[in-house]
């Protein structure tokens, strides 16, 4: 995996949207992330599904899943960015 394809999406999640909301969803950091692709040239490249696959890998290694994920498809996946993990 490209550490610059994290560092954007960490960006993201931290700068953008920040941790003081509590909560992230898949949809909301790819928003972010095509709403300005100049700032992401490596994640706004990307294919739709390499883009996603690559947010939720991410995000799984960092954060705990808010919502209960066999209920959910994965593109319905929340983050809890409160609930770090402590391998991050």
């Amino acid at each position: 995996m490209s550490i610059h394809a994290m560092d954007e999406i960490i960006y993201v999640v931290t700068e953008i949207i920040g941790e003081k909301t509590g909560l992230v969803s898949q949809r909301h950091i790819e928003d972010h992330i095509l709403s300005d692709p100049s700032l992401f040239p490596i994640l706004s490249r990307r294919s739709q599904k390499s883009r996603r696959n690559m947010i939720s890998r991410i995000m799984n290694d960092r954060y705990e899943l808010w919502n209960n994920c066999s209920r959910f498809k994965k593109r319905n996946f929340v983050w809890n960015l409160h609930s770090k993990k402590e391998s991050s």
